[in-house]
């Protein structure tokens, strides 16, 4: 038996395909043969194949595991596959949250959601999260779901012990994390930065990660020039693991201001580092965060600034890595352990689900 795991994209720094990289490390640590199938990825990434070549490989007595997001032209013929198949759902972002700056994405997710009841055809589909099964309701009956975060102890983040900042810093430092797109509302963050600077809380503010669309780049400049915070803000742009690391090592706290999230893997990465977390609601990263991290989806900007304010004078002074974080993140890992996956592949859901 072999694991055909594929995504219309895999590529490394991706959510989707960190994820796709990580089952296919998992299944050979359960000791299967673990292939990956992309229509696109980096030619660099040699284990990924083309998506052409699963539809010869796979055998009766194999599994193919769909890593969903988007819409995807070649579902209903991976659906036609005689074998096992398993899709695992990250989840699709709200088309209205992108329409504006990015009117093609927005138009995949309409197709996407259009899709979705063809995910009734798996024998097993995997949401990363209760958020995310919740949108399944009326697709896919619960008995075939199952909730897995997408995530693995293995991602480097996760392997690397936290470590107290290497440099002192000159004032509170909020990070944000991910692609700088719309949904995502860095905007807010800028915002907040601002309404911090008018209470006498002057702080700075990361933003890390790739920026693929430049009128809402410019759009994110040109606010933080008007509410005079622009030299208080740092687009980092995409950084290597190393230069990641330190930006968690030396921030005071990570804000998610994200109107979609599937899971948020960057608030689980601040939580392992020991960092608090401010998070959004209404999306699936207060899953996997205390209570008192999280704000009322349609919470007053100023609300956060005030609790921001509140919550980092107080740690002023204090351990820069906070034990309560990492133990919370270790328990969220817990959720995706082998022993988990091993159920799902090989082990009772997978006898209850064979084909």
């Amino acid at each position: 038996m072999k694991l055909h795991v594929c995504a219309p994209d895999i590529f490394a720094g991706d959510a989707v395909g960190n994820h796709c990289l990580g089952l296919a490390r998992a299944a050979r640590r359960l000791g299967l043969v673990a292939s990956l199938y992309a229509q696109r990825y980096d030619v660099g990434t040699t284990e990924v194949r083309p998506f052409e070549e699963l539809f010869a490989s796979v055998a009766p007595r194999d599994i193919v595991l769909l890593s969903y997001s988007i819409f995807d032209e070649r579902l209903e013929q991976l659906l036609s596959l005689p074998c096992r198949k398993l899709c695992y759902f990250h989840g699709i972002t709200d088309p209205q949250l992108l329409r504006e700056l990015e009117p093609r994405t927005a138009q995949l997710c309409e197709k996407a959601l259009a899709q979705l009841p063809l995910l009734s055809g798996f024998h097993l589909v995997i949401a990363n999260s209760l958020n995310t099964a919740e949108s399944l309701a009326s697709a896919v009956e619960a008995t075939a779901l199952k909730v897995v975060p997408p995530v693995f102890a293995d991602m480097p983040a996760f392997q690397r012990e936290p470590g107290a900042a290497t440099r002192a810093l000159r004032e509170p430092n909020l990070l944000m994390v991910g692609r700088v797109v719309p949904h995502k509302r860095v905007e807010d963050a800028i915002d907040i930065l601002a309404l911090l600077q008018q209470r006498g809380f002057p702080a700075s503010l990361t933003i890390v990660g790739n920026a693929p669309n430049y009128d809402y780049l410019k759009l994110l400049i040109n606010r933080a020039r008007k509410l005079g915070v622009l030299e208080r803000v740092d687009f980092k742009g995409m950084l290597d693991d190393a230069d990641l690391f330190e930006c968690y090592d030396t921030s005071s706290a990570l804000l998610a201001m994200s109107r979609h999230e599937g899971f948020c893997v960057p608030v689980l990465e601040a939580m392992h580092f020991g960092k608090p977390v401010f998070v959004r609601g209404g999306t699936a990263a207060p899953e996997i965060c205390p209570a008192d991290c999280v704000f009322e989806a349609d919470a007053d900007l100023s609300a956060w600034a005030a609790v921001i304010a509140e919550r980092l004078g107080a740690r002023a002074g204090a351990k820069a890595i906070d034990d309560a974080y990492v133990a919370h993140a270790d328990s969220v890992l817990e959720r995706a352990s082998d022993a988990v996956w091993r159920d799902i592949l090989i082990g009772p859901s997978a006898q209850r689900n064979s084909v």
